[in-house]
């Protein structure tokens, strides 16, 4: 409990002073955005010390809006009266404003004042004070009855807006009163009059049926059909009655009314008053009374609309046939299996539809019966439902019916369909070959199809045995089934016909299977890229060429970049080529960034997506190849292979830091030193970022001094970036400057070149942010360069120069600091 108090107390002093910011806002000369801004943020946290501030802004055509708002959130009662007070102040739009925000507030206070306005000369304000009285709720209600009764006739419509939201706040009898009273007047618009008695309909209830029946006989459609739908939302058999008992009397357009009506009460036990109209009468109400029958959904309708379905009137045929197909029971599935034996095509075709849609799995031997002896224009859709509806068990049967039937292209889709979705594809493989061995013809050349899409050994044997056949048809189909086959052990077999055959149209179209299917099978890469490649060199037309290039952009090898190279200028086929090369370099540019760099530089393009995803990759090429050799030496995670000076060093957000505060100040310098060795020639990168405060560093070629010491070559850095780009020496202090190229004699004379502008190359230099230092050690050379722009260079020939030694990281003594280093890699440039 002490901990919710104390969160409480603190959410509640922000409040505070996020008012208070928001209302210095307010009475500075903050542009208009801030001070709408501000007052938002009062509509949020705003208390009654706000008030004062925003009522003076009610009268400011440019912030009354914005001031409105926030008054209308702050719950202190101080904001009703400011509202209040400033309707004598303000005119026209802004005091519309201002009473809409008293009925937003529902200030009981402002019924009075409000009142006034009722009979204001301008109509805008007098129709906003009446909905403002409104929102108010029943308080205002007697002074919007009085006005609605003795105030002008130009404002009645706001003016009943008004009580018809009061009347939402008062009790039933209450509001029952107002919508009688409101009944009552002359002339009342349409809209009126149905929300009038539509909230009587709410407050009475089976009170008002009376009511409704007498306005649904009246002349007019609409108001009937209002009438029978508030009749439709009240409950209980007694308003069930009464609408059945209308539906001899009503007229046909308002009967359909009452059908729907009575069809979405759901009560059932109406169905059978329902049935004279389906079967007889205008068809517009035979329809709605078959649509009601089927959503009551009563069994003893089914015969009905059985016998209905065979009516010569279209319209209502249509509509019977559809209900039975939609029929919310069971015991429709008999009707429509009985509909299948029916010899009119238009019933049996229904039907058939009917089973499908209702998954009927009892009807597939009829099915099966009409798919054989019927003629093609029923058999077609009896297939269908049966590629729909049948199973595994189901197979041998739409063999068997496949092959006697005269719908044999509709036979073959429903069949491959049928087996398309069984996990047992051999199962159906035996099936189809027992039936392929007793077929003749188009049947045979339809299971054959059939085999192709099962797949599996024994549908491949039978493939290959009937591409041997001397029936031509024969052999022509399953030579273009073993050119469609989905796996990839049929690839000898495509191989054999690409050279064998004397047919070119079957040569293009088995090299074409062994370009789709050769990246699909289980063999290593180096084998994919060699068969392809063999392609590549016997094809002529250039579309294969392109497959091949195709299928070579998804295997990401080193081979397969070196065969697309080949064809990057070539004529017809460089898009292709660009295309291909740039999809494998961008999976391998990792790995193999020299090759990567070499071929994207041949990509020639038009197209400037390729060309762009070219150049990404290439900037990817060269940048991999500068990091190839490098090592991490920090892992990233802790201080493994490093050692430093106890409670100085720790990782944090994945980076090395040293920090140091008022409370923990650094007396002394001390090191995070690298024990992975000594290295001479290297070459280093790292991250490094610093407080503004920071001084630090990077020792290289130097040696380890005792209590974390040490003494060498430094790469400088400062937070303030003064020591950016310098290279220092713990015994010759400043050894170069940022800008400089320094050479030091044997003798230790020091000679200085110019090789740019300190300050430009400060520019560089991304302060309070993540930087990367780059040092180059080489012989007697050392180069320092910052974010890839060369720094300064020192070539030392002295006999202080340090051939080798250790790497670490500085912690600067001074003012309170923070240092962090990360992404630390070595390359040994020895070899």
């Amino acid at each position: 409990m002490k901990k919710l108090l104390i969160a409480v107390l603190i959410l509640t002093f922000n409040a505070f002073a996020q008012e208070d910011k928001a209302l210095a806002v307010l009475r500075s000369d903050a542009s208009l955005k801030e001070k709408a801004e501000a007052c938002r943020e009062l509509a949020r946290v705003g208390t009654g010390k706000s008030v004062p501030t925003l009522a003076q802004m009610l009268a400011d055509e440019s912030l009354s809006q914005m001031a409105r708002h926030a008054l209308e959130q702050i719950p202190d009662p101080s904001a009703n009266a400011a509202l209040r007070d400033s309707l004598g102040k303000v005119k026209g739009r802004l005091l519309m404003g201002v009473i809409h925000s008293l009925g937003v507030r529902k200030d009981t206070e402002a019924v009075q004042p409000l009142s006034r306005f009722l009979a204001d000369p301008d109509p805008d304000v007098a129709d906003a004070a009446a909905r403002a009285l409104g929102s108010i709720g029943a308080p205002s209600a007697p002074v919007l009855e009085k006005a609605l009764t003795q105030g002008a006739t130009a404002n009645k419509s706001a003016i009943m807006e008004g009580l018809f939201r009061c009347a939402e706040s008062m009790s039933a009898s209450e509001a029952a009163r107002i919508y009688d009273k409101i009944r009552d007047l002359p002339d009342l618009p349409h809209q009126v009059r149905v929300a009038a008695l539509r909230g009587l309909v709410r407050c009475r209830g089976a009170e008002t049926v009376p009511l409704l029946i007498e306005t649904l006989k009246t002349e007019s459609y609409v108001s009937a059909a209002n009438a029978i739908r508030m009749l439709a939302e009240i409950p209980g058999q007694e308003v069930t009655k009464v609408l059945v008992a209308e539906l001899g009397r009503a007229k046909p357009d308002v009967q359909t009314l009452l059908l729907h009506a009575l069809g979405n009460r759901g009560d059932w036990t109406v169905s059978a008053a329902l049935v004279p109209l389906a079967k007889d009468g205008p068809a517009n109400v035979r329809v709605a009374a078959i649509r009601s029958l089927v959503q009551l959904g009563a069994p003893a309708s089914i015969p009905v609309l059985v016998d209905l379905a065979k009516d010569p009137a279209p319209d209502v045929s249509n509509a019977a046939l559809a209900g039975l197909t939609g029929f919310p029971t069971k015991e429709a599935d008999e009707a429509m299996l009985a509909l299948l034996e029916e010899k009119n095509t238009k019933l049996r075709l229904s039907a058939i539809d009917a089973v499908a849609q209702r998954r009927v799995k009892a009807a597939i031997p009829a099915l099966i019966k009409i798919a054989v002896e019927a003629d093609t224009d029923v058999a077609g859709p009896s297939f269908q439902a049966l590629g729909e509806l049948a199973e595994e068990n189901d197979v041998p049967s739409v063999v068997g019916a496949l092959v006697q039937t005269r719908a044999i292209a509709a036979a073959e889709t429903a069949l491959a369909a049928i087996c398309a979705r069984q996990s047992d594809r051999t199962g159906c493989a035996n099936s189809v070959l027992s039936g392929l061995a007793k077929a003749q013809s188009e049947p045979k050349l339809a299971l054959l199809r059939v085999l192709g899409t099962i797949g599996g050994t024994k549908a491949l044997d039978a493939i290959r045995a009937a591409a041997q056949e001397s029936d031509a048809a024969v052999r022509e189909t399953a030579l273009r089934v073993l050119c469609d086959w989905p796996t990839a052990d049929v690839l000898p077999d495509l191989e054999q016909i690409a050279k064998a055959s004397d047919d070119t149209k079957f040569k293009i179209l088995a090299r074409r299977a062994q370009l789709r299917l050769i990246p699909t099978q289980n063999a290593p890469d180096t084998q994919k890229v060699s068969q392809l490649k063999e392609i590549m060199a016997s094809v002529e037309r250039q579309e294969e060429k392109r497959l091949a290039l195709a299928a070579l952009a998804n295997i990401h090898t080193e081979d397969s970049l070196q065969v697309v190279n080949q064809y990057l200028a070539a004529e017809g086929l460089n898009e292709e080529a660009g295309d291909a090369a740039v999809s494998i370099a961008e999976q391998i540019v990792a790995s193999h960034p020299a090759t990567v760099a070499a071929a994207i530089k041949m990509v020639r393009t038009n197209n400037k997506k390729l060309a762009d995803r070219a150049q990404q990759v290439l900037t990817r090429a060269e940048a991999a190849a500068r990091e190839q050799g490098f090592k991490p030496i920090f892992n990233g995670r802790d201080l493994s292979g490093w050692d430093g000076k106890p409670g100085w060093w720790k990782v944090e957000d994945g980076a090395l830091t040293a920090e140091s505060t008022p409370d923990k100040p650094c007396k002394a310098p001390n090191y995070l030193i690298w024990r992975g060795g000594q290295p001479a020639d290297f070459e280093l990168l790292a991250d490094f970022k610093l407080s503004t405060e920071g001084n630090s560093g990077i020792q290289i070629r130097s040696e380890e001094r005792p209590d974390w010491d040490t003494f060498g070559y430094q790469a400088d850095m400062t937070g303030n970036g003064e020591l950016i780009g310098f290279i220092y020496h713990h015994s010759r202090g400043l050894v170069a400057g940022r800008g400089e190229k320094v050479v030091f004699a044997p003798d230790g004379t020091k000679t200085i070149e110019r090789i740019g502008d300190a300050a430009e190359l400060l520019k560089h230099f991304r302060q309070g942010d993540w930087n990367t230092y780059r040092i180059v050690c080489r012989g007697n050379d050392i180069a320092l360069y910052l974010n890839g722009v060369l720094m300064c260079q020192v070539t030392d020939h002295s006999t202080q120069a340090a051939a080798k030694g250790i790497i670490a990281l500085q912690m600067h003594p001074g003012p309170p600091m923070k240092v962090q280093f990360k992404n630390i890699r070595l390359r040994d440039l020895s070899r």
